[in-house]
Formats: structure tokens, C-alpha cells, sequence
């Protein structure tokens, strides 16, 4: 196994390993610890069939739930990410700074991303690193931080007064409903569960609110700026055979919606994870 860095900050390509042959445990940990290490990896070339997708994620751990998107019929742990040539003008999945279903309890650890038919140009992913958005906090921003607790909620997102812009995409099965309202309550500032570095767990698209401070505006606009600063961030131009498998736990992530008239298909599978733990 290789693994080469894309940026110094994160992302690495990793080769020299198929995801769909038996990996050993060795194999599997030696991954996963890149994956901790670099937040973002992308492996190509790789040929896997919903079943192998499915397999080789339970390997990093128990499959997380499918929240508000139907998975594909008789394989429970996979999602289709599809925009099809003519839905030009419909709402991209994935299309804002998020990080996967933070709004659950306990949030996933992983995401793996596998791209089945992609667009010659346009569609990328971006993703950033909120270890080094951490970093970036001033000690201003810091002092502000104090007993402030974030409110995630994919009320935003996914409850039914979100059903029209959904609804551009006909060929996924993306469900919207009132469990959307439901409220979360995770620190802003982390500990990685196994790198033990410092996270600023936070994304704009599910933290709709701050508990502890009288006016949460200000700071959730200077939070977003930080954690999505150019400098932290790694851009990747999808392949068909491409996986991406990221540490939901350090990041957050961004499709971009800039390929009109072009098929993008992946499949999607999370790994469940652990409720975010203060770093103080």
C-alpha cells in the first residue's frame, strides 16, 4: 500500500490495494490509519459492485443508518448519489458545506464514496479540514466559544418544507419529514476519538443555532469562514472506479453543481460512529 499526499494540509491517494478482495486485518488497519492521518483518501481504479461497497465498509465498522435518502433495493447499507443529464437545472446532492448526518446523536465515522459514471469535467468534491479550521481559531474566536454549544438539526435540510428542492432529483429516493426538526446538541470543539487532535466540529448546513450565546449570527458566519478557508481544503476530480473514503469526525465536504447535461452516478456508504466528545 502507497499513500501519497495531495496538499499538506489533507487528502492523500492511496494505491496497491483492491477494496474488493478479502483484506486482511493488517491491510484494514494500515487504511484506516491513512484515512485518520490524511481525513480524506482517494483510491482508484477500484471495481466494486454494491455487495463489495457494502462488505468492505463494514470492515471499518457497523454500517450507520440511511437517514432520509432510501437506499438501493436489497442493499440496505448503500445509497445512489444520481443526477442525470436531464436534470440540468435540479438541486445537487451534497451540494453545501456539510458533514454527514451531524445532526444524529451519534454521528458517522466514515463515508465511502465509490464513483460509478462520472462527467468528463465538472462535479467535484471539496472537502476541509476541521482539525486545521481549529487551528485557524484566534484566541477572539476562542474566548467566544465559551459554553457555547451547537445546535445541529436537518430541519434545513430535509424536513418537508425542503420536498420541492428534492424533488428536481427523479431518480433518487431522498424522503423528507418532520423527524427532520429534531435537535442535537454536540460541542464545538472536539477530541478525535483516535488521533486525539483537536476538531472544530462544525458545518453550516446542520448547525442552525448555538445554545450559551445571545446572538449566534455573527459567530456562526465567522465559524463557516474559517472552517471552509481556501488554504484547508483539497479539491478532487472524480474518475470512474474512484473511492473516496473520509473521517466524517475531521471534515466537512461540498459537491460541486457544475455539470449540466452530464450523468453523475456514485454509491455512498457510512460507517457508524460515536457522540462527539469535548475537547476540554
Amino acid at each position: 500500500m502507497q499513500v501519497v499526499p495531495l496538499t499538506g494540509v489533507l487528502g492523500a491517494e492511496v494505491t496497491g490495494v483492491d477494496l474488493a478482495d478479502d483484506l486482511s486485518d493488517a491491510q484494514v488497519a494500515e487504511l484506516r490509519a491513512a484515512i485518520c492521518a490524511h481525513q480524506v483518501v482517494i483510491v482508484p481504479g477500484q471495481r466494486l459492485d454494491p455487495d463489495a461497497q457494502s462488505r468492505f465498509t463494514r470492515r471499518l465498522g457497523p454500517p450507520g443508518p440511511t437517514n432520509f435518502v432510501d437506499p438501493i433495493p436489497g442493499h440496505p447499507d448503500v445509497i445512489l448519489v444520481l443526477k442525470t443529464e436531464d436534470e440540468a437545472d435540479a438541486f445537487n446532492f451534497g451540494g453545501v458545506w456539510h458533514s454527514d448526518w451531524s445532526f444524529m446523536p451519534e454521528p458517522p465515522s466514515f463515508t465511502v464514496l465509490h464513483a460509478i459514471d462520472v462527467p468528463p469535467y465538472g462535479g467535484d468534491t471539496i472537502w476541509s479540514s476541521m482539525v486545521a479550521a481549529a487551528a485557524l481559531l484566534d484566541e477572539d474566536t476562542r474566548t467566544a466559544l465559551d459554553g457555547v454549544t451547537a445546535v445541529h438539526t436537518a430541519r434545513d435540510a430535509y424536513s418537508p418544507k425542503m420536498a420541492a428542492i428534492h424533488a428536481g432529483l427523479k431518480h433518487m429516493s431522498v424522503r423528507t419529514d418532520e423527524s427532520a426538526n429534531e435537535e442535537h446538541r454536540h460541542p464545538l470543539l472536539v477530541r478525535h476519538p483516535e488521533t486525539g487532535r483537536e476538531v472544530l466540529f462544525f458545518n453550516s448546513a446542520y448547525v442552525r443555532d448555538l445554545d450559551g450565546t445571545d446572538d449566534p449570527a455573527p459567530l456562526l458566519r465567522r465559524l463557516h469562514t474559517i472552517s471552509t478557508d481556501v488554504r484547508i481544503t483539497v479539491r478532487h476530480h472524480w474518475r470512474n472506479g474512484d473511492v473516496a473514503i473520509w473521517d466524517n469526525r475531521s471534515t466537512q465536504h461540498l459537491a460541486l453543481n457544475d455539470y449540466a447535461g452530464f450523468r453523475r452516478q456514485l454509491h455512498r456508504t457510512t460507517v457508524g460512529g460515536t457522540a462527539p466528545v469535548a475537547s476540554a
